[in-house]
């Protein structure tokens, strides 16, 4: 539990910013969302499938600046 909770608590009081919506060449779509926390910015995937029959996991990165983050044609930022 402890892995998760030093993932988790930087979010703690953030605000979503913007979500992500990225298809990948396989048909599947990564989801995730932009989350600011004072001057801290983070990525933040969903990975697992829709059906939700698997323990899922959130992937969190902190991000230096993700305007400048390079998306492909086919993902956006909203």
């Amino acid at each position: 539990m402890e892995p998760y909770i030093k993932l988790l608590k930087p979010l703690i009081g953030g605000k979503i910013k913007k979500m992500i919506v990225d298809p990948t060449p396989d048909g599947e779509t990564y989801l995730g969302l932009i989350v600011e926390n004072g001057k801290k910015t983070y990525e933040i995937i969903a990975l697992a499938d829709p059906e939700g029959n698997g323990p899922g996991h959130l992937s969190v990165h902190l991000l230096s600046d993700y305007s400048k983050k390079p998306v492909d044609n086919e993902s956006f930022i909203l």
